[in-house]
């Protein structure tokens, strides 16, 4: 019902257009024809407009509708992954396309007023393409500006390829030798667990290049990996990874200099080094250990370890009891079902977490249970 009345009210709007239109028609039909219209002509050009615009807005509109919702959505998503400095630098594009839209105005005024219309509109996007494909040249004329504009970052990848960044509005992410050779940085990106500027500075990508160049297996074998990494997070993932190319102080420890350039950026320190970690807390900057993070979401029962958990039901299998932790952790117990609405002992067999949530299985300590 609601979209047979969405149906009627397009329709109606196609027919003012439709008049619209016709008449607009008919005011140049009445310059440009040598014999003048005669009444009857005229009238059937107009309902002939009303008429081809009402069946459009009827046959037609809600599919137009419908694509113009979800042409809004995308763009709405697309522009929410941008990073900040991007939005503005395609905003200022649009100013300045409309800007040379309107000086070029003279020039236009003997095209319709949909060329016109469609000239306005390739050089707004010329001007949104330009600038944010640029920005990193506009921004080099403010030296002071830091933050993403402080960090190089390469040139977007081309083809189909070429998407837009996610999740680029947290604090800059300053990666150490050891954070990328561990890898799990990609996993963490891959997941939304990493958001914001990926940096990593010049000396720190030196260090894996002459790892890799190492003539020791072992030393060699790392940095091959931790520039697989980094290709994974840009070419894959498409990440915001930047190269921060001034080295302040060639003397200077590169621990240090990981703590003094997070400071600057006013972002965070990623490394799995425990004595990296400990200088950045003395100096008061933030640190990601991704070490801390996989204990932090290790399975807190394991295989062995005993537990007492309540049978409030009965599993799916024969003999089988179902119990819940206080988080609502789901607990099967082999041989239980028979302990409904009792607390008794288990031992884990077997833990299983995915992104649904986690479930644990365990079996029955026979002559084990919990008084109540």
């Amino acid at each position: 019902m609601e979209g047979q009345a969405m149906r009627w009210s397009l329709a109606a709007l196609g027919a003012a257009v439709g008049f619209y239109v016709a008449l607009s028609w008919l005011g140049q039909l009445s310059q440009s024809y040598p014999p003048a219209l005669t009444a009857t002509q005229a009238t059937g050009l107009v309902v002939a407009g009303i008429l081809v615009g009402a069946a459009f807005g009827f046959r037609v509109g809600l599919s137009l509708l419908r694509l113009l919702r979800s042409a809004v959505r995308t763009a709405e998503q697309h522009l929410a992954r941008m990073p900040g400095v991007d939005v503005l630098a395609g905003v200022l594009g649009i100013i300045a396309g409309l800007i040379i839209a309107y000086l070029l105005s003279p020039a236009m005024s003997h095209l319709p007023w949909i060329g016109r219309a469609a000239v306005t509109l390739l050089l707004a996007y010329v001007g949104w393409t330009v600038f944010v494909h640029k920005r990193e040249d506009w921004l080099r004329l403010w030296p002071g500006v830091r933050g993403a504009a402080a960090v190089d970052a390469p040139p977007p990848p081309s083809g189909a390829a070429a998407e837009a960044p996610r999740l680029t509005d947290g604090r800059p992410k300053v990666f150490d030798t050891s954070a990328i050779i561990d890898g799990r940085i990609a996993d963490l990106y891959r997941t939304g667990f990493l958001e914001g500027q990926l940096v990593v500075p010049t000396y720190v990508l030196d260090e894996l290049r002459h790892l890799a160049d190492s003539p020791d297996d072992g030393k060699r074998q790392r940095g091959r990996h931790g520039l697989a990494v980094l290709g994974t997070l840009q070419r894959e993932l498409h990440a915001p990874v930047g190269f921060e190319a001034p080295d302040p102080d060639p003397e200077m420890e590169v621990d240090m200099k990981l703590v003094r350039l997070a400071r600057e950026l006013g972002g965070q320190v990623v490394t799995t080094d425990f004595n990296l970690n400990k200088v950045a807390e003395l100096q008061g900057v933030a640190v990601l250990n991704v070490n801390d993070l996989a204990n932090a979401v290790r399975p807190r029962y394991l295989y062995g370890e005993e537990m007492v958990v309540r049978i409030v039901g009965a599993g799916k299998q024969p003999g089988q009891g179902v119990g819940y932790l206080e988080d609502g952790t789901m607990v099967l117990v082999e041989g239980a079902r028979r302990h409904i609405g009792e607390d008794v002992e288990i031992t884990v067999t077997n833990f299983i977490q995915n992104d649904k949530g986690r479930m644990i299985f365990g079996k029955l300590r026979v002559g084990r249970l919990v008084p109540s």
